[in-house]
């Protein structure tokens, strides 16, 4: 498996020791298991009944609320909501007593109340769920403050029996990872590309004797699944982050870093092979079954080197021996032949382009050890 870029964005484990402000823009990335639905009922009686335990006050009885919203798939995640809940009920708690004991409760003094509530939401939060709730606590405090006592201030007791409920109850019972549903999206991501590999081959097969060139607005089929890759490479790096969101902060799933810190570099290996398909789909949709001359590399030549690439991602994938010799050695004799179809590097430029696109695909395919087509060191200087 390549490196991964030393200039890469920072992975998602190292924000445990990045300042609280990190923890407070945090979104959750895991999604919820079954697991997580029977705990976040059970983090939800438990905090009524500890609710109740501080009599029928109204505000203490939303801790059932607060319990599920803050118990998430991981510890970590379970934090970062905790703490989100906990600034925005603070700030919009604030904000709605010294609105009440400066103007009380009217209908022209509720709807500036909102307004600012808003304001200050959008500019100080940075998710969804701070937003809503910062805008949510303001506007509870001001309308039930009058009829329920104290309210301003128990807000804050349902909000502290809440968290501190989900947060236990994700510590308690930690989800396993799910390696095994990384394994699966991470091997269809790149059965995908290869797929789409074989496509462009099978269509400029398809496509040989065709007598009516396609139209400026018309695409290769192959097009479409290509496209599709971007869809693909999300879903997987969606489960890769909600994977390694699950084994922070957890102390049960340390064996199991070394194997999601894998696929983590895995997945970033098929960003940069999805880019190289899609840029060689583009490039044959634009240079094949066109009008005018056809490029020089012929259509035969490039169905065998795509077919080949195919074949050497799909070796890789089933954890087969990735011998890509023959693979080089066909890209040098394409290359030789494109460059004695016409005498200027000009009038051939399209078509080693394009090659030089599959051999970096090769290359990223073979690992590390790949060699390159030529040696540089032995070209001329001048």
């Amino acid at each position: 498996m390549p490196r991964e870029p030393q200039g890469g964005p920072r992975r998602p484990h190292a924000v445990v020791t990045e300042p609280l402000g990190m923890l407070l823009a945090s979104v959750p990335k895991s999604r919820p298991s079954w697991l997580t639905v029977v705990k976040s009922t059970l983090a939800a009686t438990i905090a009524w009944v500890l609710a109740k335990q501080f009599g029928e006050n109204a505000a203490v009885l939303f801790a059932p609320v607060i319990a599920v919203l803050t118990l998430q798939a991981s510890v970590f995640g379970s934090i970062a909501t905790g703490l989100q809940l906990l600034f925005a009920n603070l700030v919009g708690t604030a904000l709605a007593i010294a609105w009440t004991q400066l103007l009380g409760l009217t209908w022209w003094s509720l709807a500036p109340a909102v307004f600012i509530a808003l304001a200050v939401a959008r500019q100080i939060t940075n998710t969804p769920l701070a937003r809503n709730q910062l805008t949510i606590a303001t506007l509870a405090v001001l309308v039930l403050a009058p009829v329920a006592h104290g309210y301003g201030q128990w807000r804050f007791a349902d909000v502290a029996i809440g968290s501190v409920v989900g947060l236990a109850v994700a510590v308690l019972v930690p989800e396993p990872p799910r390696t095994a549903h990384i394994r699966l999206t991470l091997d269809g991501w790149a059965l995908a590309c290869a797929g789409v590999l074989r496509d462009i081959g099978d269509e400029l097969g398809a496509r040989a004797g065709a007598e009516e060139p396609l139209g400026p607005g018309d695409r290769h089929d192959w097009i479409a699944a290509s496209r599709r890759l971007s869809d693909t490479g999300a879903e997987a790096g969606t489960a890769v982050a909600g994977v390694e969101e699950v084994t922070l902060l957890n102390l049960f799933t340390r064996r199991l870093r070394r194997e999601v810190e894998r696929a983590r570099r895995e997945q970033l290996w098929l960003v940069r092979v999805t880019l190289q398909v899609r840029a060689i789909s583009l490039a044959v949709d634009r240079l094949y079954d066109r009008p005018g001359e056809p490029p020089a590399l012929d259509r035969d030549t490039l169905r065998a080197l795509v077919h080949a690439l195919a074949d050497l991602l799909t070796a890789r994938i089933e954890g087969e021996d990735v011998d890509d010799a023959s693979l080089r050695s066909g890209l040098i004799a394409a290359v030789e032949r494109v460059h004695s179809v016409f005498p200027t590097a000009l009038a051939v430029l399209d078509s080693v382009s394009l090659l030089g696109r599959l051999d970096q695909l090769r290359q990223d395919l073979a690992g590390d050890d790949a060699e390159a087509l030529i040696d540089p060191a032995t070209l001329p200087r001048s």
